[in-house]
């Protein structure tokens, strides 16, 4: 009985229960003997009872344990968390203060460079501890941090990359209770999958990963959300929140705005449904230039398995590969130096894959990845690029798309003239940026932020603006608001540059995003035609169409298919 319920919503109509989502057909009896109407009435009904009684359990244990996961964390668990946060993070930066101090009064006698090496050693494995063990929204922030090797030192990079894809995972068991909740209505996985590894295949703040196989053979990649943790994210959203506004004009950046909007994205990473959507959005945004013809795509994203999603569990295409935040491992494991000309070779093919593929992002439909941290970028073998979990994205309209454009173009071009930063410094206000009040020239800070997020790596900032984001001078400092979309742009941006930087490639954004943005500029919209969303053309529909064609039909039902083959739930 376990697989009926699921398709079990109402009982309304016990004769037409649906099994595998397919609707039973009515029964006719009009010819049927008296006593066997009367035995097969009683039989019906004694069935609808049973299944309601089984659907009221069901019902009531979703409800509570939705309500638990939904529930805020309790104020007491809120403080504990936050202060151990606090007792973490105050002496890592406050060594940077009192040490150097301390060395102009002559009580610290090491040198300047041995002294800064001890506290950077030292404050890197006090953060990686404390992060790991908070757990949560803590460790996206430090996902963050560990890819900038062009701002901090190696031992917070190299120390932070384990929370990447390598955090403590949920035990093996109540990964197979979840699943078979979700999937199977609380019945025997052998329903649906025929193998499911205990150990992840990688583990993060939000879900962890694990390796399947469906019953009719194909290898997965099942993500599983992790139980429990929506309260603890959204409770250190506030902590961090509260952490930004009590430190506003003393970070390089006001972060405040950033965590709030980040809250919000929150949203759909808790949501594997519209995830699974946004695979599929993202996968035909970068087949798509902006003048909408179809082109191969410069990286592979893995696709949900048809109607094998909920809230809370994703199946989808298995991807064999190296997470970036462990290629150099696998390159010494194959004896490949990443600074030789191979090296240098495979660096450029991956930083081409990733530019390409956001700029299609960007320009053909403005659907954009929002968190292509190196735990979810894969080299596959052959030097191939997959980009894993489309749980946080963004959505570029037509002006935005515009303005990035004219922004992109304009960075490419800069020279330095009064111009030229007028024009960067009209694209950002467009953009809702805002900056504190009292600066000596809002312009060429403006123009500093677009050169920033899309300028060429030797660029002369204007106004006297410096590039390093922890200096006075940093134009991001200045920023009062930036808003969500410009955020999640602007990781895709940093993470190019900041994995050119780890790969030591010359790369330039600005200038790869340039024919793209010309493109866009010229197949955008007037006020009487609009193109569509790469997403939403009909090639696109196509390519589904022949995914369900190419279906086993005993899974067809497993589907939501229901009996048609040209009809997919996404």
């Amino acid at each position: 009985m376990a697989f009926l319920k699921p398709y079990l919503p109402t009982l309304a109509e016990p004769s037409r229960i649906p099994v595998h989502g397919v609707p039973a057909p009515r029964t006719k009896l009009s010819h049927a003997p008296w006593k066997r109407v009367t035995h097969f009435g009683h039989k019906a009904h004694f069935l609808a009872a049973s299944l309601m009684i089984l659907t009221a359990k069901r019902t009531k244990r979703c409800a509570s344990r939705q309500a638990q996961e939904s529930a805020t964390l309790p104020p007491l668990q809120r403080l504990q968390r936050s202060l151990r946060f606090y007792s973490a993070i105050i002496p890592v930066l406050g060594q940077y203060i009192f040490r150097p101090w301390l060395r102009t009064l002559g009580v610290e006698k090491m040198g300047e460079d041995e002294l800064i090496a001890e506290m950077d050693d030292w404050g890197s494995k006090r953060l990686q501890e404390a992060l790991l063990d908070l757990g949560g929204f803590y460790v996206k922030t430090g996902q963050v941090l560990s890819t900038r090797v062009d701002l901090f030192s190696k031992p917070y990079t190299s120390r932070l990359r384990i929370l990447q894809d390598s955090l403590p995972p949920v035990d093996a068991e109540s990964i197979r209770e979840i699943v078979s909740e979700e999937l199977c209505g609380g019945g025997d996985l052998s329903e649906l999958i025929r193998e499911l590894d205990d150990e992840p295949l990688g583990t993060a703040s939000i879900a962890q990963v694990h390796r399947g196989v469906l019953n009719d053979g194909r290898e997965v990649a099942i993500k599983v959300l992790r139980p429990h943790m929506e309260p603890v994210l959204r409770g250190d959203v506030a902590n961090l929140k509260l952490f930004a506004l009590t430190l506003r004009g003393r970070l390089p950046v006001d972060y405040y705005p950033v965590f709030c909007e980040l809250e919000r994205a929150l949203d759909g990473e808790l949501d594997f449904l519209s995830e699974a959507q946004s695979a599929l959005k993202v996968a035909a945004s970068i087949r798509h230039n902006a003048l909408g013809k179809e082109l191969e795509a410069p990286l592979v994203v893995p696709l949900p398995i048809p109607g094998m999603a909920t809230r809370k569990v994703l199946v989808m295409d298995f991807i064999k590969g190296t997470p970036l935040s462990k290629l150099e491992e696998r390159a010494k494991e194959l004896g490949i130096d990443l600074g030789s000309s191979a090296g240098k070779a495979l660096g450029r093919r991956i930083l081409e894959a990733l530019t390409t593929a956001y700029g299609r992002m960007v320009f053909s439909s403005g659907f954009i990845h929002g968190d292509p941290h190196p735990g979810n970028i894969f080299v596959l073998e052959g030097g191939k690029v997959a980009l894993i979990d489309c749980g946080q994205v963004a959505q570029l309209f037509r002006e935005q798309r515009l303005l990035v454009a004219e922004a992109v173009l304009a960075a490419a071009a800069y020279d330095g003239s009064r111009g030229m930063i007028e024009l960067l410094a009209k694209c950002v206000r467009k953009f809702g940026v805002t900056f504190f009040e009292g600066q000596a020239d809002e312009d060429a800070c403006a123009a500093s932020v677009a050169l920033y997020l899309f300028g060429e790596k030797d660029v002369v900032f204007p106004g006297g603006y410096s590039k390093e984001e922890f200096s006075d001078k940093s134009p991001l400092r200045q920023l009062k608001s930036f808003p969500m979309e410009l955020v999640l742009l602007g990781r895709a941006s940093v993470l190019v540059k900041g994995v050119a930087a780890r790969l030591d490639v010359a790369w330039s954004v600005a200038k790869k995003w340039a024919p793209l943005a010309k493109d866009a500029i010229a197949a955008l919209c007037s006020e009487d035609e609009c193109r569509l969303p790469a997403w939403a053309l009909s090639s696109v529909h196509q390519v589904l169409d022949c995914v369900s064609e190419m279906l086993p039909e005993a899974v067809l039902p497993w589907c939501g298919v229901g009996g048609s083959k040209r009809q997919l739930p996404f």
